[in-house]
């Protein structure tokens, strides 16, 4: 990627907007709109990743039997390997690719060896798709699943209170403990690291067969934040890779660990070394993996290869540095619209209690008319998909502060 160096202070927080200009000239945003939605939603690919994409669609269209049955191994394993460089887990193989998040929790859901008379535990602030694919897996197996409330009042939660809640609702019957990193509702970022760190202590005094299994969905911390695999303390983490990581659009990861695979049953057909074990009648793997989990069949293969590329992107840029970042731009953006008298702010201003969704209401006006108002203006917001709806603001490393002010200036008159 050809961007600028920058200078940092002492602190390593970007002190040079021309760094993030060349940094934003990589994407094709058009220019008639502020985008403030699209980096939680469905991303702009910069120009690495398009180049990527562009080599393999041109070569599959040149010579798509040959290109495909030369490559597709070796391209699968280098997203693989990219992937537990960017997340330092230990193991490319025990990374599964996908085409997004609901289809990750979907076949884990699904692929869990969860019984009669064991229980899945969630909250009630997680997204559709992790809700829809608790409900089919309980209804599959017999199991039984709750939804918990985390805090009592989002103005005054903690990291500590959201801990306990967990830790107080786990029952001698829950199998399977899943949960969102930052919730898309509220922008709201839980302690994942922390409640894992609770399952494991639970887990010591358990036998093998009802170990908790904590699963996270990850899609919103992913591509900001900079703890890794190993430091979230989970055991699957799933996650889409088209939005803060900017990857390929239909792109998505699970990770796991070893011992957690073992916990899985395989739902749909693998296209790697399995397949031809099969085929010559040999014996499957004794070990399941992230490979045995990833869907076979053909996909949109320029796509999923060219997923090394957006990890290779953003490392180019740093994770402390996209950190720094979106924190700064999320900071600056939350505390002009606190200010606002006819502003109701639904996302912690504190940097370890949010990432890169940014909630809020506005007096008077309900949330598809603040966010076709902003549309008027040429600014694209969202609104959450959730009962109790909220307008969302997201700053990327595409914004810029200009844009925030821009922003801020037109809900301040938006009485």
């Amino acid at each position: 990627m050809a961007v600028r160096e920058e200078r940092v202070n002492n602190n390593n927080a970007p002190t040079k907007e021309y760094y993030w200009e060349s940094v934003r000239h990589q994407f094709n945003l058009s220019p008639t709109h502020l985008h403030l939605g699209a980096s939680q939603f469905i991303a702009s690919i910069p120009k690495p990743v398009r180049q990527a994409i562009e080599k393999h669609r041109r070569a599959l269209d040149e010579n798509p039997v040959i290109y495909t049955l030369d490559h597709e191994n070796e391209n699968m394993q280098e997203v693989r390997r990219a992937a537990a460089r960017y997340l330092q887990a230990d193991n490319p193989d025990n990374i599964a690719i996908t085409d997004s998040t609901t289809m990750g929790l979907g076949l884990l859901y699904t692929a869990l060896n969860v019984q009669p008379g064991q229980e899945i535990l969630t909250s009630f602030n997680d997204h559709y798709s992790h809700h829809e694919s608790i409900y089919w897996a309980a209804k599959r197996t017999g199991a039984s699943y709750r939804k918990i409330n985390l805090y009592k009042d989002l103005t005054y939660v903690s990291e500590e209170e959201i801990v306990e809640s967990v830790v107080r609702e786990i029952k001698e019957q829950t199998r399977v403990v899943g949960l969102t990193w930052v919730h898309s509702s509220t922008g709201l970022k839980i302690p994942i690291a922390k409640i894992g760190k609770a399952i494991a202590q639970i887990n010591q005094n358990r036998d093998e067969r009802n170990k908790i299994i904590f699963l996270v969905d990850g899609v919103h911390g992913f591509g900001i934040e900079t703890d890794t695999f190993p430091e979230l303390n989970c055991d699957f983490f799933i996650s889409g890779c088209h939005k803060w990581l900017y990857g390929p659009r239909g792109t998505g990861i699970v990770v796991a660990t070893s011992e957690a695979w073992q916990a899985v049953t395989p739902v749909i057909p693998s296209f790697t070394e399995t397949m031809d074990m099969v085929i010559e009648e040999q014996k499957r793997p004794e070990k399941n993996s992230g490979k045995e989990m990833t869907p076979g069949g053909f996909h949109s293969l320029e796509c999923r290869w060219a997923l090394k590329e957006a990890f290779e992107f953003m490392e180019t840029i740093g994770k402390k540095r996209v950190y720094a970042r979106v924190h700064e731009l999320n900071r600056y953006c939350k505390e002009g619209l606190a200010a606002m008298p006819h502003v109701k702010l639904h996302t912690p201003l504190q940097d370890h209690l949010s990432a890169g969704i940014i909630s809020f209401e506005i007096k008077g006006k309900t949330t598809p008319e603040v966010v076709q108002a902003l549309l008027d203006k040429k600014i694209i917001a969202t609104a959450s998909p959730y009962k109790t709806s909220y307008a969302r603001f997201t700053p990327g490393i595409i914004n810029t502060p200009e844009e925030i002010e821009k922003a801020l200036a037109v809900v301040h008159d938006l009485h």
